[in-house]
């Protein structure tokens, strides 16, 4: 893969992730500007990770019919407008709508950089790819969350709109073909499920966005209401978070590529619950600027070291599982939103700090066990 290539890749991703965590933080300030309550603003977070899960399900099969450059087209177009339009609703039904299509257009474009990236790139070098990938993700996100404590909500997803546009332009002049187009277009996910490997894995992906999401999307109302911050504090507590998450993000694929990508999960997951469950113990707001460096860089060594192992994956199911990661971390972790506000409302925060602590706790005594 030519350097050209790579960097229209982590455009379109830094594209696609610019406004994603923003939200969470942004939840409480967008609820006041529609003069909605928190909790129907927080249907922002999940109306875009539910159809983002669904979605991605079809990127690999049409990698059988169509050339990724031709789906990259119609995608970042796609997110370019309903991004555009997002950031000019007149009230929370339509930002609803456009939240929705945000989702739909943005989930290819990781199943399709991942298959390009896992077919045209050598097996030392992978995992140093996917790590420089997705710090793009991390960068995009931490200058998101932390221009989200000094701009209108309306010009951060005026953003990704623009830098959307940008990538459609770039895709039609620069990027190659990247026609995999050998085999008939077919929906064969039945394969990928019969490989016990592939299984063990992707339990691992669900059970994991389950509980991150859980946590994550009502991490911002929770220091509304608790501590009753204000919008620029709860914005630097998350850029805190994602500052850490960049740093290991982007060592974490060299990390993965000399102890291996189970040992960096394993940690990932350990070093997660130690925010979770040390927010039992935080009385002071000040304190959790400190804390909530375990949860960005538990994420992202996790987060970094499923998806180099996911790119060693056998041929015959890579370009399935691609599409599956993506799925599966979206929707699920959208389902985790939803039932992270269940069990707030039910019985409390800290009932919640207590099933993610010792949820990402028990995943990370028990990764190699699960996954090899």
């Amino acid at each position: 893969m030519n350097r050209v290539n790579f960097v229209i890749f982590c455009l379109m991703f830094f594209a696609v992730s610019f406004g994603v965590s923003a939200m969470a933080a942004l939840v409480p300030s967008i609820a006041r500007y529609f003069n909605v309550s928190g909790e129907s603003a927080l249907k922002l977070t999940w109306l875009y990770m539910l159809p983002y899960g669904i979605v991605a399900l079809l990127w690999s099969p049409l990698t059988r019919l169509v050339k990724i450059k031709s789906l990259f087209l119609i995608t970042a177009f796609g997110f370019f407008l309903s991004s555009l339009l997002f950031s000019l609703s007149q009230s929370i039904n339509q930002a609803f709508i456009f939240r929705f299509l945000m989702g739909v257009f943005g989930c290819s474009f990781v199943p399709l950089s991942l298959i390009a990236i896992a077919k045209t790139v050598s097996g030392k070098n992978k995992a140093k790819y996917i790590g420089i990938f997705f710090t793009c993700s991390y960068i995009s996100t931490l200058v998101s969350v932390f221009l989200s404590g000094l701009l209108p909500w309306r010009v951060i997803y005026l953003i990704p709109a623009l830098l959307g546009l940008t990538a459609f332009i770039l895709i039609f002049k620069y990027l190659d073909s990247f026609d995999f187009r050998k085999e008939k277009f077919k929906i064969s996910y039945h394969k990928t499920f019969k490989d016990k490997q592939a299984v063990r894995f992707f339990l691992v992906i669900i059970v994991a966005s389950f509980l991150y999401h859980a946590l994550q999307q009502r991490l911002g109302l929770y220091l509304s209401s608790r501590y009753a911050l204000d919008q620029t504090t709860i914005s630097l507590i998350f850029t805190v978070s994602i500052l850490s998450a960049v740093c290991f993000e982007f060592w974490g694929g060299f990390l993965s590529s000399k102890i291996g990508s189970i040992k960096v999960v394993k940690a990932g997951f350990i070093v997660m619950s130690v925010f979770a469950l040390g927010l039992l113990f935080v009385s002071q707001y000040q304190l959790i600027f400190l804390i909530i460096l375990f949860w960005g860089s538990g994420w992202a060594l996790t987060h970094v070291g499923l998806s180099s192992h996911l790119a060693h994956f056998p041929d015959k199911i890579l370009r399935d599982s691609s599409s599956l990661n993506s799925a599966l971390r979206f929707s699920f972790g959208g389902l985790g939103a939803v039932f992270g506000g269940v069990l707030v409302e039910t019985l409390g925060f800290n009932i919640l700090f207590i099933a993610v602590g010792l949820g990402v706790l028990f995943l990370g005594i028990n990764t190699h066990k699960i996954i090899i």
